[in-house]
């Protein structure tokens, strides 16, 4: 099988490879306190993640400045990060295995980029694709059409741990696998996709 025919496995970032939780709940704190206000729930903010993060400011609080508020969280996340951000158990084994892979992700590019070099993944992935790098992010289908176009197969299977990530690989006609340890629960994803409660569960599924 050439290269450009092999399927590719594409991955979410947060929720799905890194463990991010108490970094962005931390810079959520630091940003709404910063303009004075008492930052949302935990809950209303872990619903939304995988979305573009200055849609989440508008969904959290549409009266706010959104601009000054994703600026806040965007300083006290690369500070959050460095000291809370971790790849989730089982991760780093799966991938060392030998197989195609990209990434794409609700974050930024820069912050995409951020991430996957503070793991030491800067060589794993064909691709990494910030949110902000499409015209249209999750769950819209943008991301993953975009990802064929640039690494020549249309054979994708993507990972992630919301339904975001699901609704885009639906709309892109790509399969997909939900993963239970991130923000959405079980029982929302199994309405787009089959879901796994382990690492080694998805490593056995995908057969790397």
């Amino acid at each position: 099988m050439t290269k450009s025919s092999e399927r590719l496995i594409v991955f979410d970032l947060d929720g799905t490879l890194v463990d991010s939780q108490k970094a962005l709940l931390e810079a959520h704190e630091e940003a709404w306190t910063s303009v004075g206000l008492v930052r949302p729930s935990a809950e209303k903010i872990l619903e939304l993640i995988g979305l573009p993060l200055d849609h989440i400011m508008r969904t959290l609080d549409p009266n706010q400045d959104h601009t000054l508020l994703v600026e806040a969280y965007q300083r006290a996340y690369k500070r959050t990060s460095e000291s809370y951000e971790s790849l989730f158990e089982g991760i780093p084994d799966l991938l060392n295995r030998r197989f195609r892979a990209a990434v794409a992700t609700g974050k930024s590019q820069i912050g995409a980029e951020r991430a996957v070099r503070r793991h030491g993944l800067c060589d794993r992935f064909e691709l990494v694709l910030g949110g902000n790098s499409v015209p249209r992010p999750k769950p819209f289908p943008d991301m993953l059409t975009h990802i064929m176009e640039r690494t020549g197969t249309q054979e994708l299977v993507m990972i992630g741990d919301t339904t975001y990530d699901l609704e885009m690989a639906q709309a892109a006609g790509v399969p997909a696998i939900g993963v239970s340890w991130g923000h959405h629960t079980t029982e929302r994803l199994e309405e787009w996709a089959p879901v796994v409660d382990t690492v080694s569960a998805l490593t056995a599924l995908l057969s790397v």
